[in-house]
C-alpha cells in the first residue's frame, strides 16, 4: 500500500513555484518468520479443532435448556400446525419452506409440537453443532448446504434427499430457504424441486415472537426470550404445477411462493406490533398464483 502526499498550488497565482513533492512513502507488510509460520500452520489447527469439538459437545445441551425454558415460560399461540400433521398423513410427507431468520427456534420448536423433521445442515464446524442441535430434537438431518463455499457444501445432498423421501413414508422436510448466506427474503428452488420430483404438497410455516434479540448476522437470526408471545403460522398446501418442470415455469411459482413467504411474515410483525425489516419486500407478479390449494 502507498500513501502520497503533495501540496496544492494556490488558485489565482500562477506565478508561485510550485512546492516539491514529499518523498513517497511505502509501507511493507511484515513478513513473519519460520517460528511464525510453523504455528499457524500446525498449531492453531490444533487449538481451533478442539474449541470445535467442545462447542459440538456443549452447546446443543445450552441450546436445549435454554429454549425450554423460553418455551415454558412463554404464552403459545396458534394451534394451526395441528392442519400440518392431517396434510403430511394424506399426502405421506410435506415440504415446509421458512425464513432463515427464525432458524433459532426451528428445532426446539417443531420437537415441541410433535414433529420430528427432516432437513439440511451445511458442512463444516458451525454445521456439525447445528446438526447436533437439530439430531438432540429427533431430525434427521443430511449434510451439504446451498452455500457456495467448498469447505461447507457437499454435492449430491438434493438427490439424496429426494431419494430418502421417495423411499420413506410421513417425510416432512423443514427447510430455510433463504440459507445459508442470503441474499434474505429471497427463496432458492431446492424445496421446490424436492416436492416437484417427490409429488409432495409444500407449506409455508412461521415461528415468530413479541420479544427477542436480534444477532448481526447477514439474516439479523431472531434470538426468543424468556417470558414471551410465541405464534406459529402455516399457510398450504400447495401443489407444484406441471409448468415448474419448464425452467420460466419454475420461476414463476418460486416467485409466488416467496411473496407469500414474505406476506406470511409481515404478518407476523404486524401481529406482534413490530416494524417490518426494509427489506422483507415482495417482487411484481403477473397472473393468477398458480398451485395453490383454497
Amino acid at each position: 500500500m502507498e500513501s502520497t502526499t503533495k501540496k496544492e498550488p494556490v488558485a489565482n497565482d500562477p506565478g508561485e513555484k510550485r512546492a516539491a513533492s514529499p518523498p513517497r512513502v511505502v509501507h511493507h507488510s511484515r513478513q513473519r518468520g519460520p517460528l511464525a509460520r510453523f504455528l499457524r500452520r500446525n498449531v492453531r489447527p490444533l487449538f481451533s479443532r478442539r474449541l470445535s469439538s467442545f462447542a459440538a459437545a456443549v452447546v446443543p445441551r445450552l441450546y436445549m435448556l435454554y429454549m425450554q425454558l423460553v418455551w415454558a415460560t412463554s404464552r403459545i399461540e396458534g394451534r394451526d400446525f395441528v392442519r400440518l400433521k392431517g396434510i403430511i398423513a394424506e399426502h405421506n410427507g410435506a415440504v415446509g419452506l421458512l425464513w432463515h431468520e427464525e432458524v433459532m427456534t426451528v428445532a426446539f420448536g417443531y420437537y415441541y409440537l410433535g414433529f420430528r423433521p427432516h432437513t439440511l445442515a451445511s458442512v463444516g464446524e458451525s454445521g456439525e453443532v447445528i446438526a447436533r442441535m437439530l439430531a438432540l430434537c429427533g431430525f434427521v438431518v443430511f449434510r451439504g448446504g446451498s452455500t457456495t463455499g467448498r469447505s461447507r457444501r457437499r454435492e449430491g445432498a438434493l438427490e439424496e434427499m429426494i431419494a430418502h423421501m421417495r423411499t420413506h413414508d410421513q417425510v416432512i422436510y423443514g427447510l430455510t430457504v433463504d440459507g445459508s448466506k442470503g441474499p434474505p427474503y429471497r427463496m432458492k428452488t431446492g424445496g421446490i424441486i424436492i416436492a416437484r420430483e417427490c409429488g409432495k404438497p409444500i407449506v409455508l410455516a412461521r415461528t415468530w415472537y413479541k420479544r427477542c434479540l436480534r444477532l448481526p448476522t447477514w439474516d439479523r437470526m431472531a434470538v426468543p426470550l424468556p417470558f414471551n408471545v410465541i405464534r406459529y403460522y402455516l399457510r398450504g398446501p400447495y401443489f407444484v404445477p406441471d409448468s415448474a418442470c419448464s425452467t420460466p415455469g419454475l420461476e414463476d411459482f418460486r416467485l409466488h411462493l416467496e411473496n407469500d413467504l414474505i406476506d406470511l411474515a409481515a404478518q407476523s410483525y404486524d401481529d406482534m406490533g413490530q416494524a417490518r425489516p426494509a427489506n422483507l419486500v415482495k417482487r411484481s407478479t403477473s397472473g393468477e398464483r398458480p398451485g395453490t390449494h383454497h
